[in-house]
């Protein structure tokens, strides 16, 4: 494939790395200083977005308006879902909080465990989630879809509590907590607490290839599409 990187931090490199190593060519890379344009973004076949939430709305309008195909992997822009729907009728968007194969595989496992604890109110779920200081957002996406995939089997939990608590916390509210410290890596923990036992699932991230690894599989699988998909849509 012909890409172009928008957002050149350290996921852009990790992009770049894996993608030249398995054949792909990088026809640009993008940031704050150098911004992408319409032109230059026609010269890709596919783009992959890891920016910032100010500017990722900015950058899929102007991927659509070139119309190439674009791999979203900026989170903290879904409140602007539906102002960016129409604009992918001639080519395709792809989003996710994670694109890691692991974590997408980990979501799986998550609602089927979800699935089994709704018909078993003695289990009570959580997550928590930790990260390096420097990630600048809280909680993190992957924490925040965990969360969704939770709400939507297990009938007895009716919304989230996030931050740090100052009493007592509903039974009926799924708690997610973060934790931001040192060089931390990704690590995603959804518990099933119960008197008799504890059920743990884990994700735990070693690095950023896996990101790199399932962007690019986004983004072959994307490519000649129209509409708006998320990573639920690829088969695995």
């Amino acid at each position: 494939m012909d890409i172009a990187i928008i957002g050149y931090g350290r996921m852009g490199h990790e992009i770049e790395k894996v993608a030249t190593g398995a054949g792909d060519s990088i026809v640009g890379t993008f940031d704050i200083d150098t911004p992408p344009s319409i032109p230059a973004l026609r010269e890709a076949e596919v783009c992959i977005e890891f920016s910032g939430p100010d500017s990722v709305v900015e950058n899929m309008k102007l991927a659509a308006d070139a119309g190439v195909d674009i791999v979203v992997g900026t989170t903290g822009w879904y409140n602007h879902l539906e102002e960016v729907e129409p604009w992918f009728t001639n080519s395709a968007m792809i989003y996710a909080q994670n694109f890691s194969i692991g974590v997408n595989v980990f979501y799986r496992i998550v609602r089927r465990a979800a699935e089994l604890i709704d018909a078993l109110p003695q289990y009570d779920a959580y997550i928590e989630e930790q990260h390096h200081r420097e990630k600048v957002d809280s909680p993190s996406g992957t924490a925040l879809r965990l969360s969704e995939i939770l709400l939507e089997e297990v009938e007895r939990k009716t919304g989230t509590f996030e931050g740090i608590p100052k009493g007592e916390i509903r039974s009926d509210l799924l708690q997610v907590a973060s934790i931001r410290a040192g060089k931390m890596p990704g690590v995603h923990i959804v518990g099933l607490d119960s008197d008799e036992d504890v059920i743990e699932l884990k994700h735990v991230a070693r690095g950023r290839t896996g990101f790199a690894l399932g962007a690019l599989a986004a983004a072959r699988w994307v490519r000649g599409r129209q509409g708006i998909f998320t990573m639920d849509d690829v088969e695995l």
